[in-house]
């Protein structure tokens, strides 16, 4: 998750953001400065593919993308 944080600042130019989610996981995500073509779409997109989930919003006219792990899960 912190490589994924660290390689993501590096392919936006953006500062990554760990936030913890409720469940026990965790959640990084960057805003996007600029306009998304000038960033190194398969960068980004290999370093979000490590994660359970990804995605993309738009909102208010700011790119953010976004990458949630789950929780490690007990032995059985």
């Amino acid at each position: 998750m912190f490589d994924l944080a660290s390689g993501l600042a590096a392919a936006t130019g953006a500062e990554a953001r760990i936030i913890q989610l409720p469940g026990g996981g965790y959640r990084v995500e960057a805003e996007l400065p600029g306009e998304p073509e000038t960033h190194d779409h398969r960068a980004v997109l290999d370093l979000l593919a490590r994660a359970d989930r990804y995605g993309h919003r738009y909102r208010a006219r700011t790119h953010t993308v976004w990458a949630e792990f789950d929780p490690p899960q007990e032995p059985s």
